[in-house]
This record gives C-alpha cells, sequence and structure tokens, in this order.
C-alpha cells in the first residue's frame, strides 16, 4: 500500500475519488488553468449516463483509478465479492480503453481478504498522505456536517486550505473528491482546488500522476 512517494523528491500527486460528476468538468477546468495533470478514481457505477465525463478526463490526459463498482466499504466482504466488485469497475474503464493497476479503497478501509484480491489481481493499493492524519484536511468534512445538520454555514474552506498547504510534502499523495457518495454533490471543491493550487506550485511542487510520482 502506498501512502507517498519519493520524500527526497518536489513530486506531489492529487487524486479524486467518487467520480465521475458534473463537478468533474469543474475539476477539469481548473486543473488546465494550472496545467496540472491528476489520477481519478472512478466508481464504476457512476459511470452510466456520464460517459462524456470519462472520455473528457482521458482527452485531458489524466490518469485514472480503480475505486470499486459499488462503493461499498471492504473490511467485511468475502473475496468473492471483492474479485467482482473490482472486475466490474474495470470492466466498466476497458470500454473507454482504459486499464489501470491502481485501486483506492472506498473510505479507505479494507481487510485481510481486500489486500489479497488486490494482489491477486496486481493491483497496486494507493491511501492518502496526511490527510488520514487530520480531519480538518478532509475536503468531506464539513459538507457531512451539514448533511447532519451539526452546521448550517456556507461553503467554508479556509481549514481544509490551511491545513493542506502546511502539511503537504515532498512525495504527498492528496485526496479530494469530485463527488461525494452518501452526500451528493461537492460544491466546495472548485474554490478550495482554486486556493489550494497555486499556494502550492508557489511552494515548488510539480504535480504528477500517481504512476509517475511512484516510479
Amino acid at each position: 500500500m502506498y501512502f507517498h512517494g519519493d520524500r527526497n523528491k518536489k513530486n506531489i500527486a492529487i487524486t479524486f475519488d467518487d467520480g465521475p460528476s458534473e463537478e468533474t468538468l469543474n475539476v477539469l477546468a481548473i486543473l488546465r488553468k494550472y496545467n496540472i495533470k491528476a489520477t481519478f478514481f472512478i466508481v464504476g457505477k457512476m459511470i452510466k449516463n456520464r460517459e462524456s465525463i470519462i472520455e473528457a478526463i482521458k482527452k485531458d490526459g489524466h490518469e485514472f483509478g480503480n475505486h470499486t463498482f459499488s462503493h461499498k466499504r471492504l473490511w467485511f466482504k468475502s473475496k468473492k465479492f471483492i474479485k467482482e466488485d473490482i472486475q466490474k469497475c474495470d470492466n466498466e474503464l476497458q470500454i473507454f480503453g482504459i486499464k489501470t493497476n491502481l485501486i483506492r479503497f472506498p473510505g479507505l478501509k479494507y481487510g485481510l481478504n481486500a489486500i489479497k484480491i488486490c494482489k491477486l489481481l496486481n493491483k497496486k493499493v494507493i491511501a492518502v498522505d496526511f490527510i488520514t492524519l487530520n480531519q480538518f484536511a478532509w475536503d468531506w468534512f464539513n459538507p457531512w456536517l451539514k448533511k447532519i445538520g451539526l452546521i448550517k454555514n456556507n461553503i467554508k474552506i479556509d481549514k481544509v486550505v490551511k491545513v493542506t498547504v502546511k502539511n503537504t510534502k515532498n512525495g504527498s499523495i492528496l485526496g479530494f473528491h469530485d463527488y461525494l457518495q452518501e452526500i451528493g454533490p461537492h460544491p466546495e471543491l472548485s474554490p478550495i482546488l482554486e486556493d489550494i493550487l497555486p499556494k502550492l506550485q508557489m511552494k515548488g511542487f510539480d504535480f504528477v500522476t500517481i504512476s509517475e510520482l511512484l516510479n
């Protein structure tokens, strides 16, 4: 499992989970603006009626990863379910001529069966860097709090931006979401990216895909 790349190089990778969605098109426009290539971990069930969005990601030269078909957590699932769920997403991507050996577990939750199946399928399991250690770096945390009614504020991204920019290191893998499974659209993502990306570039970081980061 990979949490980061080479700590001696100023390369970092930005990744997006849970899409594709209509928000993905806004993300692509922002990435073009800053000349950044990213890695999109695709949920297979999200592809239907969004085929053009997959084509747009591909056209812009970004990398694809597997985020399973169903987005169900994999820590108490059978080997059969896990294998079929991963392969079903692979099959959906292959319709577009896309093959990937990268996978990220939904919710970053997994058990021994998931690890064994990924080894069997020759998948590289991609986690994230510091984002798992600090809730204020979770781009989904504020939308989740709003959904359950604990906060009612409008878009609020200050903490996400501050913590991300402060804690990004050489080799960091940053995790964001171009859709939020179980929550819905993610209107806070675009302003987060517009703030974070130029600040990280000013710090001298070069954005690369996951495969480039690991190689």
